[in-house]
This record gives structure tokens, C-alpha cells and sequence, in this order.
């Protein structure tokens, strides 16, 4: 699936396929973190209903307006109190596909804010 980006950022996500993203002009073959300014690194957790505040504490540190969360191709329900504990810290989160999360991060990039993404491929 191509995308179309409004900006020329490293982080725009170009393409995704079934076992890799293309980023800017780089191709990630395993699920990342990124956010609009740079890719944070491996995503080696949980899917989304699975995993707790505990565990993206660290990603946390970054301070995301939003947390996008990419579930591979397949949708998953969020664990109901990781929702509650990122609203208590004033941080949306924002579960879907990993296509669509891409497509989400980008809007939100070219927008000028500082989401998150958690994307499994």
C-alpha cells in the first residue's frame, strides 16, 4: 500500500507491506516505535491487549500528544486500564490496523504534532 505524504520528514512513512515499512527513505523489517522526529527503536512487547502502562513507561518519556498503536492486520481491543492510565496522564491512545495507524501518523505528523506509533508488523 503506497501513501502519499504532504511533507518531506524522515519519519513519513512511504509504504507498508506485509513484513516491512518503509520510513523516510528506509525500509524497517520488525515492529518499531517511532515518532515524527526520529525511529525510537524495536518493538519487542505485547499487542495492545496485552500489555500495561508498565510497559511503555519508557516511551512515555518522550511526552506523545497521542499514542497510536498499529495491531498488524488484524484489529485488537485495547486492555481496558491502559486506556484509563494514559487518560489519567492526558494522552489519547488510538488503536487500529497497522495500515491505518500509518496512514494516522502521518496526517498527525503533517499536522505538526508528536504522536507516537507502536507499529507490529
Amino acid at each position: 500500500m503506497q501513501f502519499n505524504k504532504e511533507k518531506n520528514l524522515n519519519t513519513s512513512i512511504r509504504s507498508v507491506e506485509n513484513n516491512r515499512i518503509l520510513i523516510g527513505e528506509n525500509y524497517i523489517n520488525y515492529s518499531c516505535i517511532l515518532n515524527s522526529k526520529e525511529v525510537i527503536g524495536r518493538w519487542e512487547g505485547k499487542n495492545v491487549d496485552k500489555i500495561t502502562i508498565k510497559e511503555i513507561e519508557y516511551i512515555l518519556k518522550k511526552e506523545p500528544d497521542v499514542l497510536i498503536f498499529g495491531t498488524g492486520k488484524e484489529p485488537v481491543t485495547p486492555e481496558r486500564n491502559l486506556i484509563f492510565d494514559l487518560a489519567k496522564k492526558g494522552i489519547g491512545l488510538e488503536v487500529m490496523t497497522t495500515p491505518a495507524a500509518c496512514r494516522t501518523f502521518n496526517i498527525l505528523i503533517s499536522e505538526g504534532r508528536d504522536p507516537i506509533a507502536i507499529l507490529i508488523l
